[in-house]
């Protein structure tokens, strides 16, 4: 799968009331280049969202409750919740009968995906919406994107077309050597990929004993693998520093933030003087890369258990700690 164009100027959002689904578009989406994620358990909570953001791109799960899938799809296209209309909506269902997929289409999405969904198969379609965009009709019994496929009859078919075609809309991104059409509407600059920079190679520092490494809640770029030395990782509640471990040689630390793209759940600080192998971000995902999804799934859902126990350990430690000054 090669990405040929650069989608980190769009905002997705997914909805989908499994979290384990979540995660796996989530983490699809980001290996394309999306920068911007938004997620949503159900049909209201992304209305919700909706509301307050500009989103270029939503992928909706069909079977959910208490709204599914092409019911928030009406509701969207009717612009009586929302103002972003002509958003483009594709729709994941385990269901591919035909009365799903016509329903779906009537209710106005852009695309349709089968599951279970490769990341080549998302990747085309998220691709499609936003590189090709369908024009966007609005009439009394349909509002969404044209649902012709052809811009002629079928053979044997009489035309009923009594208007001109709607002039094709503008991309929302654009590939690597063509050129943006005027308009657009709200879409997202449209950008030509770069070329991919080299991977950094790892190298070794060195910290002096109480040296602060990095600190709870700032972006993670690098992790450490400790050669020699020991390193302790705490959290701070209420100004005071709570520790949750201590690493020491051949440990890893600092990992989390480079495959789940959150912020640094806890500090780290030298205990000692120390001597890590520094691994870039740019390394790690590039070996992150060869991974299977369901890997990287079952990752994902491990790291977000983690970064919960660490914060429930770290306010238990406090509370025993204050109850033992007290």
């Amino acid at each position: 799968m090669q990405i040929d164009v650069d989608l980190s100027p769009v905002t997705a959002l997914i909805i989908d009331d499994s979290r384990y689904a979540r995660s796996f578009i989530k983490t699809a989406l980001q290996s394309f280049g999306i920068r911007t994620i938004l997620e949503a358990s159900d049909g209201p909570s992304g209305l919700e969202i909706l509301r307050q953001r500009e989103v270029q791109l939503i992928l909706v799960d069909q079977d959910m409750a208490p709204m599914s899938g092409v019911d928030f799809t009406r509701y969207l296209r009717s612009g009586d919740l929302v103002s972003c209309v002509d958003v483009a909506v594709l729709m994941v269902s385990g269901d591919a009968a035909k009365e799903v997929v016509v329903e779906a289409r009537n209710a106005g999405v852009s695309e349709f995906l089968v599951k279970p969904v490769s990341t080549e198969s998302l990747y085309r379609r998220v691709r499609n919406v936003l590189v090709n965009p369908k024009a966007f009709v609005r009439n009394p019994t349909f509002i969404g994107p044209d649902r012709r496929t052809l811009s002629r009859p079928p053979p044997g078919v009489a035309e009923r077309r009594v208007a001109p075609p709607l002039p094709k809309p503008a991309p929302i991104v654009t590939p690597p050597g063509a050129t943006a059409r005027p308009g657009g509407g709200t879409a997202a600059a449209a950008i030509t990929l770069p070329k991919p920079e080299p991977v950094e190679r790892t190298g070794r520092k060195k910290f002096a004993a109480g040296q602060i490494i990095f600190e709870e809640g700032e972006r993670g770029d690098v992790a450490y693998v400790i050669e020699s030395g020991c390193v302790s990782i705490y959290k701070t509640f209420d100004g005071s520093m709570v520790t949750l471990g201590q690493i020491k040689t051949n440990g890893v630390f600092g990992e989390m933030a480079l495959i789940d793209n959150e912020p640094r759940m806890a500090s780290a600080v030298a205990v000692e003087d120390t001597v890590c192998l520094v691994i870039p971000m740019a390394a790690l995902k590039a070996q992150i890369g060869k991974t299977p999804d369901l890997v990287i799934l079952v990752l994902e859902t491990l790291l977000h258990d983690i970064r919960k126990m660490g914060r429930e350990l770290g306010q238990v430690r406090a509370a025993l700690e204050k109850k033992r000054d007290g």
